[in-house]
């Protein structure tokens, strides 16, 4: 054991950075996002000046080795409001990126190959990298997901050192001087959302390592800028307490309290409350660990038995969990009765902001008993590699080695599993490739997979739908965010309120959010505010929800005749439409209407109601309806297209 308390035979995870590179290769492309945009190329600088050009940049690099579509360039660039000569200036900025990338490659003396680097693509470009590693963003994100999946497996000196890595690629704010419009804004924000994750689980490995010494300084500055932080003044509380300083950490709770209390009207939260009163009374539990005992596994290859470690990663329950019993009890009757019935795949749908994560944990956290051997999850929202998570499962599950390749690392994953009864939550799939790597061996295990659309391919799979809460589900969840009795003050303002936000949980909570943060508000001038479809959606970001966030994810990940159908739907009213209205709105034939609505039907965009005697009928909810309504599409989706795949 090290000196800090780490884990002598715990195995260190291999860092890769930019430094570690060959510089002066030619093919070899960095781009800096964490700080000010910079660009090298063979050890050259070559950061474009002029403000759009580094903005079209900026968003080709966030999607590198994947399509940039000409109207996501055009929206980032111009918003709802694009010029007439819109497509033609977005060709003139991917000329001129190219003519800046051939100079760079000519400036280090030809020793390139004629392999360009960004690409042209029907209906938009393609940035290609050698390795989206050379992104210190995209390498940011994998050393987090690395360190995290350490922390929860027990090596907590290689996950502390694994996340100071990835925190010290931070050289400011993230696109620090670079305009950002609405793709890139969206970007911006959950990139510093996750800084903020990552600092406070490498502040949590360090306080198991007991470094409390050395983070009590930085910990009192980060509480300092973010007051009303809870994690934060946390984490400083038990670092002052395991310091000796006792009535220091009694200081920090209250005065974070008079401040939640002063400038939002809440009283602590539950778990800070806890701590507090298990500091009064010098509780054993909360001195510092005298060290994690060593790691001590077996050797083992892959097709050993594993060792006897269970795992149980399901993150903490919320604690204001409402309704959703049909779908509970249809996610218990789909796990097998006896063992050995088969492996049982769950795939858990519905449309952003609907709560399928939250119901994914709830309903796995539901059953875990019946799972003895153990729960694994992962979030693949931060898109993961395979065999990280691969590395990641085997290791909570007592590996010591893990082949380098995922085909192997998937099938030694299936032969640790063969003979267990796991639970394995796969949250925010959007690949069915990965997905069968990630699925275990054991006749005896359940998988629980949440997605936005129907994953197809999965023999045996069972899909639960999540609808929208029910009117007094929502006013239930409403009630307990807010208080008892400023609903039953006004509960037809609480019904009126519900509605707006359409019954969405995520809507609900951001509604909420926003009240209980003003307790002098009443609920009716809530519903005014909401009103107002021109600011609905804006209403509706708050605390952390971002409802328009979400939302305009979905509708960036369309296709362009998907954007188009999806966009004439939703400026045709409230009024449910048959195909063959549909199909006289939007200049197509039946059939390829018939297709594209069933792609947003699968994507829950667009509800299709059952009438008793004629076709069905579609309509697109309120909210989604007013993504459509942001904008207007100047031309059809074809026009589009032909003009996007023009060679700048």
């Amino acid at each position: 054991m090290n000196q800090h308390g780490g884990e002598a035979s715990a195995p260190r995870l291999s860092i890769h950075t930019p430094a570690d590179l060959d510089q002066d290769d030619p093919q070899v492309m960095q781009v800096g996002l964490l700080g000010p945009l910079t660009l090298r190329r063979a050890g050259q600088m070559i950061t474009p000046s002029a403000p759009k050009l580094r903005q079209v940049l900026s968003l080709l690099v966030l999607q590198a080795n994947s399509v940039t579509r000409v109207d996501q360039l055009v929206e980032e660039l111009w918003e709802e409001s694009p010029p007439p000569s819109a497509l033609t200036t977005v060709q003139t900025y991917i000329y001129q990126l190219r003519k800046l990338l051939k100079l760079s490659d000519k400036a280090s003396g030809g020793r390139g190959d004629d392999t360009p680097v960004l690409l042209s693509h029907p209906g938009g470009y393609i940035l290609q990298l050698r390795s989206l590693l050379d992104i210190d963003a995209y390498l940011f994100e994998q050393l987090a997901e690395r360190g995290r999946q350490g922390l929860l497996s027990g090596q907590v000196t290689v996950a502390a050192d694994t996340l100071r890595v990835a925190l010290g690629l931070w050289r400011g704010s993230v696109l620090e001087g670079v305009s950002t419009g609405p793709l890139l804004y969206a970007q911006v924000a959950r990139l510093a959302e996750r800084r903020r994750t990552v600092l406070g689980l490498r502040i949590e490995a360090d306080l198991q390592l007991g470094r409390h010494q050395e983070i009590t300084g930085e910990l009192a500055s980060l509480v300092s800028a973010e007051p009303t932080r809870e994690d934060f003044s946390a984490k400083l509380m038990l670092a002052l307490y395991r310091c000796g300083r006792r009535a220091d950490a009694l200081q920090v709770y209250q005065r974070i309290r008079t401040t939640l209390v002063e400038e939002l009207g809440l009283d602590p939260a539950t778990e800070l409350q806890r701590l507090h009163q298990l500091m009064l009374a010098a509780d054993p539990s909360l001195d510092a660990p005298s060290g994690p005992a060593p790691v001590v596994r077996a050797p083992v290859t892959a097709g050993s038995r594993p060792p006897a470690v269970t795992p149980a990663q399901l993150p903490a329950e919320i604690p204001d969990f409402v309704g959703r019993s049909a779908e509970l009890g249809e996610f218990e009757r789909t796990l097998p009765e006896v063992d050995g019935a088969g492996l049982r795949v769950v795939n858990l749908v519905g449309r952003p902001g609907i709560g399928k994560s939250t119901f994914a944990v709830h309903a796995a956290r539901a059953v875990r008993d019946r799972f003895p051997d153990g729960q694994l999850y992962v979030d693949l929202s931060g898109t993961p590699s395979t065999r990280d998570v691969l590395v990641g499962f085997l290791t909570a599950l007592g590996a010591d080695e893990v082949p380098a390749s995922a085909g192997e690392a998937a099938l030694m994953f299936r032969s640790w599993t063969a003979d267990r009864r796991l639970l394995v939550v796969l949250d925010d799939c959007t690949s069915r490739e990965q997905m069968h790597q990630l699925l275990p061996g054991g006749p005896g295990c359940t998988v629980v997979i949440t997605s936005r659309n129907p994953i197809g391919g999965l023999p045996g799979a069972v899909h639960v739908k999540l609808p929208v809460l029910t009117p007094a589900e929502s006013v239930q969840l409403l009630t307990a965010v807010v208080g008892e009795s400023r609903v039953e003050r006004e509960p037809a303002a609480a019904l009126e309120l519900v509605e707006l936000a359409d019954r969405l949980p995520l809507a609900l909570r951001a509604v909420a959010a926003k009240l209980a943060a003003r307790p002098g508000w009443q609920l009716s001038r809530m519903v005014g505010r909401l009103s107002d479809e021109r600011h609905r959606l804006e209403e509706l970001c708050y605390g952390g929800f971002d409802v328009l966030g979400r939302l305009a994810e979905a509708y960036q990940l369309l296709t362009a005749r998907q954007r188009w159908v999806f966009r004439r739907l939703a400026a045709a009213s409230e009024q449910p439409l048959t195909i063959n209205q549909i199909s006289e709105l939007v200049s197509m034939g039946r059939q390829s209407v018939e297709a594209v609505v069933d792609e947003l039907v699968d994507a829950d965009l667009v509800e299709e109601r059952q009438t008793r005697f004629d076709e069905p009928q579609h309509v697109v909810p309120g909210l989604i309806r007013l993504v459509g309504l942001s904008g207007t599409l100047s031309s059809p989706w074809w026009s589009t297209d032909k003009q996007g795949t023009a060679d700048a």
